[in-house]
């Protein structure tokens, strides 16, 4: 008999869910925050949480899950113990989406004499709804704020209503009517000189001459023809300059500082969350008509911190060296020392991650639910999750499901079959939503080129199990073959394989050429599923170099993926180049040296997959968000809510059900009302047969 109860295992299955958690659903019991007895922090003495508290802006870098939403959280506890700092936060991804222009309404506008092209105009509306939503934002969450925590404090210090505290915050809001977005537009139009980039936009001129020489008169005459190439970033700027004017974010900030200094504040922390969620243009607009001026001009009133993906980040005028970066990856957490040192570091986290959420919900000491060979255990634990906390919860629900509710403790078998698990069902699906993505045929070409990248990764890790060296000869059994290793220089090409998860940089390190190289680590259940021994061998002095072993470099898959898939050619002309001829090329801006206008771009398209895209009917094409409602719904293989699938997408439930009501229009889902009156959405048989076929996932290993 096991040493816990059907009650006790029901703990350690809500210590899981409450990992799985995604973004702002917050940890409460029966209304009750959490979060205070919860956090843990990465790094001893809370030294992340000290970080952030910082009255600076901050950028808090990490893949999903890695508890980026979480931090917030425990930030804003935090904040609401002090009686001079507030919080807000902000849901840009949802913002976004929120703020998109109506159609209808775009194409009345632009028959308009005078107006703006369609792009521009465009543009400009989005600026205007998303500052509006900004705003009302901001209102709502100190709204909050005071009639909770702080309302007795108010009475003490000023007379009248709460509603008359905030009657600056409504006159902002006021401010922000469409008539004044209006007039915006028209000094856009005609004060603003339009420059652009673009070979359509030309400036000819015809200079003539006349000549009188003793040999008789002449005339010659030229004809010039220029390209001018900055209207994305001058557009940027004026439009911006114009917005601070319209909107006057000066006068902002200070009333924002008025109504809080009428109850003693002095600091705003807005907390931006999923950052990187937004299409790179809205990314622009945010840093350089929001944040960049409210952060430059607030008189360390307010100060952002900003959740973002590695890789995904434009910064604007932001001064670098004026913020503070905190990163919740791997490498950047632990890798100060040694490859030893920070798998002790990864796994100590983990430990305490599990161990704090198990014996809160079961209120039983977590090993017990776990076999005897705990420091084995504990190491596989964070090879299988990389001490993510979302992978981690979705690892123990299925050791859960496998295990506890059979009775029978969580084994190192379990781990791997979780792990395998969890890439089959949440992983390995990103090629296949990838191939009916609604964008052009060369991103989701590039995106599979990454798949054929992937599948000769994986082939050499299976070729080097029977590999025969004086190292590999001293290893008992199966020689591990997880990790790789490649120049620093090469890391842009896997970051996209990393955000998914289908690998992690593990470490860097100095091979045996002397070379600074990027030590990555395959997928624990993608070496599962194809028998690769992960990990490295303990023990042994020598094999403290195991990873950049010279059969470990990868560096000629890499040399030979781009000499096969990767296209670079101008734009204009559309000459085309060699790798080789790359460096030259990147010293002179990428200007294309054949027609001498054009730019130089750098593309990686799939040649395997090539036949296979192109077959794809233009009407399966998906929005990213609605590709991933149906995936989401395949694996399930239940109705689900909408606040349910938002968990397992990182986004609103007011965003999965317009987007659910657009895929029911087409038939790919059912939308219906159980008995409880709860809207439930369901997968249709249709959507099953166009999208999801047997094998289709799977990758081809030679």
């Amino acid at each position: 008999m096991p040493a816990w109860s059907l009650e006790d295992a029901k703990g350690f299955r809500d210590a899981a869910e409450s990992l799985k958690l995604y973004r702002r659903a917050d940890l409460t019991d029966q209304g009750t925050p959490l979060i205070d007895n919860l956090y843990v922090d990465p790094l001893p003495h809370n030294a992340i949480l000290e970080t952030i508290l910082r009255p600076s802006t901050t950028f808090v870098i990490g893949r999903k899950g890695t508890g980026k939403s979480t931090l917030f959280q425990k930030l804003q506890s935090e904040l609401r113990k002090t009686t001079h700092q507030t919080s807000a936060y902000i849901d840009i991804k949802t913002v976004f989406e929120s703020s998109q222009v109506n159609q209808e309404l775009l194409a009345k506008l632009v028959k308009l004499e005078g107006a703006l092209p369609p792009a521009e105009l465009e543009t400009l509306l989005l600026y205007k709804e998303f500052l509006r939503t900004i705003i009302k934002e901001i209102k709502s969450e100190l709204q909050k704020r005071v009639e909770t925590s702080i309302l007795s404090r108010i009475r003490e210090k000023i007379t009248g209503s709460v509603a008359e505290l905030f009657e600056g915050l409504d006159g902002i809001l006021e401010e922000a009517s469409e008539d004044k977005f209006v007039s915006a537009l028209g000094l856009l139009n005609t004060n603003v000189q339009k420059k652009s980039g673009f070979s359509h936009e030309t400036a000819n001129a015809l200079k003539l001459g006349a000549n009188g020489s003793p040999s008789g008169p002449s005339i010659s005459g030229s004809l010039e023809r220029s390209v001018k190439d900055n209207e994305t970033s001058e557009h940027q700027l004026n439009f911006g300059e114009i917005l601070l004017r319209t909107f006057d974010i000066r006068d902002l900030i200070g009333r924002l500082k008025d109504v809080l200094e009428r109850i003693g504040i002095r600091n705003l922390y807005v907390l931006i969350d999923d950052f990187s969620e937004l299409p790179e243009g809205a990314m622009r607009v945010v840093v350089d008509v929001l944040l960049g001026p409210l952060n430059n001009w607030s008189d360390e009133f307010v100060k952002f911190k900003i959740a973002a993906y590695p890789g995904r980040i434009y910064y604007g005028k932001i001064d670098k060296t004026k913020i503070d970066e905190i990163s919740l990856d791997l490498f950047t957490l632990y890798g100060g020392g040694d490859v030893s040192r920070m798998e002790e570091s990864a796994i100590d986290f983990t430990r305490r991650l599990v161990t704090t959420r198990v014996k809160h919900f079961s209120d039983r000491d977590p090993e017990l639910f776990f076999d005897k060979n705990l420091d084995e255990l504990w190491r596989e634990i964070f090879f299988a999750s990389m001490a993510n906390p979302r992978n981690l919860g979705h690892l123990l629900h299925f050791v859960y499901e496998s295990r506890l509710i059979n009775s029978r403790t969580v084994n190192i078998r379990a781990i791997q079959e979780a792990a395998q698990r969890y890439y089959h069902e949440k992983i390995e699906s990103y090629f296949n939503l990838g191939k009916f993505l609604h964008e052009s045929f060369n991103e989701r070409s590039s995106i599979f080129s990454l798949k054929e990248l992937l599948e000769a990764l994986i082939s050499r890790a299976r070729e080097l199990r029977s590999h025969d060296s004086e190292v590999i000869r001293k290893i008992h059994g199966r020689p591990p073959t997880s990790h790789f290793h490649v120049p620093l220089q090469y890391e842009p090409l896997f970051q996209t394989l990393e955000l998914n998860f289908f690998l992690t940089k593990y470490f860097e390190m100095t091979d045996r050429s002397a070379r600074k190289v990027t030590i990555y680590a395959l997928n624990y259940g993608l070496c599962v599923k194809y028998d690769i021994k992960f990990g490295r061998p303990l023990g042994e002095r020598e094999f403290r170099l195991y990873f950049v072993e010279r059969f470990f470099d990868y560096s000629n898959i890499v040399l030979a993926y781009l000499a096969k898939n990767q296209e670079i050619s101008c734009e204009d002309c559309k000459a085309k180049f060699s790798q080789d001829q790359l460096a030259a090329i990147e010293i002179f801006g990428m200007l294309c040296p054949s027609c001498k206008a054009g730019h130089v771009k750098v593309q990686n398209l799939s040649r395997k997959y090539a036949a296979e895209l192109k077959a794809i009917g233009e009407e399966l094409l998906l929005p990213s968000t609605e590709l991933g409602i149906l995936q989401t719904l395949h694996s399930e293989k239940e109705p689900m809510r909408a606040a349910a699938i938002a968990g397992e997408l990182d986004c609103s439930y007011q965003l999965i059900g317009r987007r659910g009501k657009h895929l029911a229009d087409k038939n790919l889902v059912r939308r219906f009302s159980n008995e409880h009156g709860t809207r439930l959405f369901e997968i249709s048989n249709e959507a099953e047969a166009l999208y999801f076929s047997a094998d289709e996932s799977e990758l081809q290993i030679d």
